[in-house]
């Protein structure tokens, strides 16, 4: 019976968030608004179509374990150690300046010490959920601003376990000692270095056990298991779900099955998410609102521009752009899951009143809303073409003087190996990255046109030479930051060759819009690769495949985007593979034929494939006469149809080597 009720319950929250999501998605408002409408529409407080939500809590935390694990695989762990020392100081800085801003506000407002400190708590904490959906959906997490929002999201999941500890002090009974709470800490971060190391040497040793076994149900099932299972280990240890479940997908993150893996549990993650926004749409009372709504509306101002201002501040201490700064900003200003579980807490031992209780949740619930809304009018505002950014400081020897010279932007991956090349080919280049801890190794690497900065500034492209430079490499992970900055270098050198790096298949027209004269989205462009080598494997000269690789791009890669273009590169495929090609065919030292002539191998009657060249100690020989001995180190050039080089390899028995 109590399933059915679940059941019910779940049949209820589905079934009416799709004509709310339908609205708010033709309105071309965030879903997560309407999944909050949802729950409010719904909730105890609203039609009471749900009044027990203790199950839908339940699903509400799977859902964000989830999302966390997922983004844990997305992150890796490699690149999270690289930013760990990142991570704990933002972190760590952001918990504790807006505690101290909550403890005065608390003060203020002539709290005593106790619920002073209280508040502090319930102010440091922003949701996770919100700010990693709102990231994905953006395809933002690697941006400066996504990593600096992961780093502090974490670190403020981390400190929900001593905060929790330190409420019965709050409430003037003795609580545990301090040596109880400082052993809970240290126990925790052993927890999470034992169940890292574990997880990341016995589940890669499983997965690929299940792999080899071909049952796709099997391995489904087990990534699963392994989400839920890390993170109900982590909460039975005293973490939350949420920690255990980022473990787990760190863990995992450099293994051959995340692909899989994320799509296998994408739809779960899905649907137990979108749970968990309209369980918070729940709690909302609409009659205690309604009849605070000014008091209501104040707090969450106060909230979001408090939190929004304290961690810009922050930001842009540590040297990054304003834009990073004020994304950052926004994206972490309202107030987070575990706030509400320690309201919970606190109205329970009696720190806060159940007046108060309400306002917070009242208008934390409203900071949710407005989030969403945020969120993209600070992504649009900033990315906006012609908006005016405050220049960043640049030092006078910045200022390059080189001409005919190539602007980089971004010193990731892509960024450093372009270095090396440029380097070893003796062209002049410019670097332009965001991320100060690239400048300071740059600079001890001998880098000495290097910019920290912003690169959609118009300040810091003219200390580049924009207007002098020949090629524009835009290689970073922010997405809108490079179109932002592909419109600004435009405006300001209309002749500029610009090379876009993307992930994003959605990308490539606005980009193309905008000016870009050069698209390489990684995906197409392994596609690129993977048939080059199919039509090598048919002898089809380099030159005519990498014709068909430019026909591809120059089509902005219509083919693969499905866009209704002409079937011009398969029709010149299938009409090169109707005609004879040509290859090659070396003669190594154990080759049989050594010491034969063209006329006994009979090349031709045996195979249809002709010997035109021949290749030794580096000159050339046409059209070979019959009676021509084969040595060692010979290179043969063949002609024929693609079935008679085949043959003509297998007769020759030779090593194929590319032309």
């Amino acid at each position: 019976m109590d399933g059915l009720i679940f059941f019910h319950k779940l049949l209820i929250i589905l079934g009416f968030s799709i004509p709310v999501i339908y609205i708010f998605n033709k309105l071309k408002f965030p879903s997560i608004i309407g999944f909050l409408i949802t729950g409010i529409i719904i909730g105890p407080y609203g039609l009471k179509l749900i009044t027990d939500t203790a199950g839908i809590r339940l699903m509400a935390e799977i859902g964000v374990a989830f999302l966390l694990f997922t983004i844990g695989i997305e992150i890796s762990l490699s690149r999270f150690l690289k930013h760990l020392s990142e991570f704990l100081l933002t972190g760590g800085l952001q918990v504790f300046f807006t505690f101290l801003a909550g403890f005065f506000i608390g003060l203020v407002l002539q709290l005593s010490i106790s619920q002073a400190i209280f508040i502090g708590f319930l102010l440091s904490h922003s949701s996770s959920a919100l700010v990693l959906k709102m990231l994905k959906d953006r395809g933002d997490e690697e941006s400066p601003q996504g990593r600096i929002s992961i780093g502090i999201i974490l670190f403020q999941d981390i400190m929900v376990v001593p905060m929790m500890l330190l409420i019965p002090f709050l409430t003037g009974d003795s609580g545990p000692t301090t040596w109880a709470i400082t052993w809970k800490l240290i126990k925790s971060i052993l927890i999470i270095v034992a169940i890292l190391a574990a997880a990341r040497y016995i589940i890669p040793f499983i997965l690929e056990r299940l792999v080899n076994t071909r049952m796709r149900d099997v391995f489904v099932i087990t990534s699963i298991v392994i989400t839920l299972g890390i993170a109900w280990l982590t909460n039975a240890l005293g973490l939350s779900l949420a920690i255990g479940a980022f473990l787990a997908g760190l863990a995992i993150s450099d293994t051959d099955f995340t692909h899989q893996i994320i799509s296998d549990i994408n739809p779960f993650r899905d649907i137990f998410l979108s749970i968990f926004f309209v369980s918070f749409g729940m709690i909302l009372d609409l009659n205690f609102a309604r009849q605070n709504y000014g008091y209501i509306l104040t707090i969450s101002f106060i909230i979001i521009l408090i939190k929004a201002a304290i961690v810009f501040g922050l930001v842009k201490f540590l040297k990054y752009p304003f834009r990073t700064s004020m994304l950052s900003g926004v994206l972490l200003s309202q107030i987070g899951e575990f706030s509400f579980v320690l309201a919970l807490q606190g109205f329970k031992n009696n720190i806060i009143s159940e007046y108060v209780y309400q306002l917070f949740i009242s208008a934390s619930v409203l900071t949710f809303i407005v989030s969403p809304l945020l969120i993209p009018l600070a992504y649009y505002a900033l990315s906006r073409k012609g908006l005016s950014l405050p220049a960043e400081e640049t030092k006078t020897d910045q200022i390059v003087s080189v001409n005919n010279h190539v602007i980089i932007c971004g010193m990731g991956l892509n960024g450093r190996n372009l270095v090396k090349v440029l380097k070893e080919t003796a062209i002049n280049y410019v670097i332009i990255d965001l991320n100060y801890q690239h400048i300071r190794d740059a600079h001890k690497n001998g880098e000495k046109n290097i910019i920290w900065g912003d690169c959609s500034n118009t300040e810091i492209l003219k200390h580049a030479g924009v207007k002098t430079a020949r090629v524009l490499v835009i290689a970073i992970s922010d997405r809108f930051l490079a179109k932002c900055c592909l419109s600004v270098a435009k405006s300001l050198n209309p002749n500029l060759h610009v090379i876009v790096r993307t992930k994003y298949v959605t990308d490539i027209d606005d980009l193309l819009d905008l000016g870009a004269d050069d698209i390489i989205p990684e995906e197409f462009e392994t596609s690129i690769q993977i048939f080059s080598r199919v039509l090598k494997m048919f002898h089809i000269p380099n030159s005519i495949i990498l014709a068909q690789g430019n026909i591809i791009r120059n089509k902005s890669y219509g083919v693969f985007r499905q866009v209704r273009y002409t079937q011009e590169a398969f029709d010149q495929i299938s009409q090169i593979l109707a005609q004879g090609t040509i290859d090659t065919c070396y003669i190594a030292a154990d080759n049989a034929n050594i010491g034969k002539s063209i006329k006994e191998i009979d090349l031709k009657a045996q195979s249809g494939a002709m010997i035109i060249n021949i290749i030794r100690s580096n000159k050339t020989i046409t059209n070979p006469p019959s009676n021509f001995i084969l040595k060692e180190a010979d290179q043969l050039i063949l002609f024929g149809s693609h079935a008679a080089i085949d043959a003509a390899l297998k007769i020759l028995g030779g090593e194929e080597k590319e032309t």
